[in-house]
């Protein structure tokens, strides 16, 4: 080596490199149950920067306390990954929960009656009133002369529990132009009629949908309603929600998340799909509309992921559509709503040139053939068959289109909570398609063990139940361990606790494409979290029923505290 390159080296100075040793922002202990298949179980868990750092023991854990560190102490209550809601209205249930008359807390028309006559009374300054939640089987106990009797001289409208039905009085029927002639547009499963012919105030799926639409809150009150919502969520323990049509019902939400989201209001993981009318002559152009809306919408704690879309309505509605007649009415499948293959494939392929998807309301074994095919032809032309397009409700499916779940990867929404054997609804569902798909219905196990992944959704505030507690319960013992066994439903559905979390958990996460950053306690994923008084994997089921949320965490922020 020559003297002048040693006389270089001789020059060079060492490089001194500081590392910075990470401290943890907040340190939490209690029984962690991770739902990462590596590390299951753990004591503690350190958060930096609103992300994980360390899941393990406490002693390594207190190795990562600084001068500033908090600790949340939770003892021996359990810790779960902050459970997610893979299909709800988040905007509708917050305007049920400011202003609307509930129905809910009646059984029969008499009572829907007492509560509206009530509602009116105290609400004079109101130009027009809604409620919500009667029972979809008294569908043909009602007509309009009823509420015109306690209102006869302001719109009134009132949506079933199911959301697909509309109860109104003659003032709302001459407001929002049901008569005689939508009655030849719609039909009269739609707009249903007296002995005349004529509407007799009973309205249901695409009808009786758009008339909410035009009875809508302004922008301030839908930001009130979703933290209303907000709130509730944290309550039982979900971090995060899919909006099923998040303007579907309230058209001022998708500017009052965005409004929320900038404010630091909006803590609520919010996904949401956006509403494509009904066989849409224009699928290309309606994703490239839902594109824009992300552009101008998503934030930090809001993203629009794709569109959502009706194939059928209810089986309680006499509208969900089947393969076969409904046993009561020979010759008659239901409503069809979006049935027009070609447009079908158009949508899903659009939504893939977009990186988004398609999440459809399936009840009826009809509707869901004619969507899995869509799927499939739509994601064998593009070679895409990670879309994860979804088919929520799910009530009735053929054992051919549960393997076909796997095999195309469509994601199975499924109402985990309503396959109960409730005597409140499940003659009426008999008489309607019979005992076999009726004993039959919601085939969760059948569906996880065909390769397909199962989300768990409560549809809430279209069904009552908001509720993980009830879902995990429901999922494992297929009724509440309250209830008698005569409740309980196709007990070969029945899945494992650890399955039943998956599905409040892992598997919408992996539905919205978020497994890297949700769904698991793991190293490097949002610190969401959420704490109950009892162990669902290993607790006697009679105490797991009774369990309270006591604590939700979102980005490592302490959100709700029980009282």
């Amino acid at each position: 080596m020559s003297p002048n390159v040693l006389q270089l080296i001789s020059q060079i100075k060492p490089i001194k490199i500081n590392f910075k040793i990470m401290k943890a922002e907040t340190i939490i202990f209690g029984n962690v149950i991770t739902m990462d298949e590596f590390k299951p179980y753990a004591e503690a868990i350190a958060v930096t920067d609103e992300k994980i750092i360390y899941v393990g023991s406490k002693e390594a854990a207190m190795k990562l306390q600084g001068d500033k560190t908090k600790v949340l102490d939770y003892g021996s209550n359990s810790i779960y990954p902050g459970f997610l809601e893979a299909h709800c209205h988040p905007g509708f249930a917050g305007n049920i929960m400011f202003g609307r008359a509930n129905l809910a807390e009646g059984k029969t028309p008499e009572d829907y009656l007492a509560i509206l006559k009530k509602y009116v009374q105290e609400n004079q300054d109101k130009p027009h009133f809604v409620g919500s939640g009667w029972s979809d089987d008294l569908l043909y106990q009602l007509n309009a002369k009823q509420l015109d009797e306690i209102c006869p001289d302001k719109p009134m409208i009132n949506q079933s529990g199911s959301g697909h039905m509309m109860w109104v009085n003659t003032k709302a029927m001459e407001a929002f132009d049901i008569n005689e002639d939508a009655v030849k547009q719609w039909g009269t499963e739609c707009i249903h009629v007296d002995e005349n012919g004529k509407p007799n105030g009973l309205l249901a799926e695409k009808p009786a949908i758009d008339l909410v639409k035009r009875v809508q809150p302004d922008l301030a009150q839908a930001k009130k309603e979703l933290l209303g919502f907000q709130q509730y969520a944290f309550a039982n323990g979900y971090t995060g929600v899919y909006d099923a049509g998040y303007q579907l019902l309230t058209k001022q939400d998708p500017r009052a998340y965005k409004e929320l989201d900038d404010e630091g209001k909006l803590k609520m993981y919010s996904f949401c799909g956006s509403f494509v009318n009904d066989n849409t002559d224009t699928p290309e152009e309606d994703m490239d509309r839902i594109a824009e809306e992300a552009r101008e919408y998503n934030g930090k704690h809001v993203k629009v992921i794709g569109a959502k879309v009706f194939a059928d309505g209810v089986v309680e509605g006499h509208t969900a559509w089947m393969l076969d007649d409904y046993v009561d009415k020979p010759g008659y499948k239901g409503v069809t709503r979006f049935d027009d293959h070609d447009k079908m494939v158009r949508l899903v392929k659009a939504a893939a040139a977009h990186q988004m998807n398609v999440h459809v309301h399936s009840v009826g074994d009809g509707a869901t053939r004619a969507w899995i095919d869509a799927f499939a032809q739509a994601q064998t032309e593009v070679g895409n068959f990670d879309m994860r397009n979804a088919l929520a409700h799910l009530q009735e499916v053929t054992p051919e289109d549960v393997k076909r779940m796997g095999e195309y990867n469509v994601m199975a929404v499924c109402g985990i909570m309503w396959a109960m054997k409730h005597p409140a609804g499940f003659p009426q569902e008999v008489a309607y398609v019979g005992e076999e798909k009726s004993y039959n219905a919601y085939p969760v196990k059948s569906i996880m063990d065909g390769g397909g992944v199962v989300a768990n959704h409560s549809d809430y505030p279209v069904s009552p139940l908001f509720s993980a507690v009830q879902a995990f319960c429901m999922g494992v013992l297929k009724k509440l361990p309250s209830l008698p066994d005569d409740y309980i439903r196709n007990i070969d559905q029945a899945i494992s606790r650890y399955e039943a979390l998956k599905t409040l958990t892992s598997n919408v996460a992996y539905m919205w494409h978020e497994e890297e950053r949700m769904g698991s306690i793991s190293l490097g994923k949002l610190a969401n979290f959420t704490v109950f008084n009892r162990d669902f994997m290993h607790d006697d089921f009679a105490q797991i029923e009774k369990a309270r949320c006591l604590a939700t965490i979102v980005d490592g922020e302490e959100v709700y505290k029980a009282n």
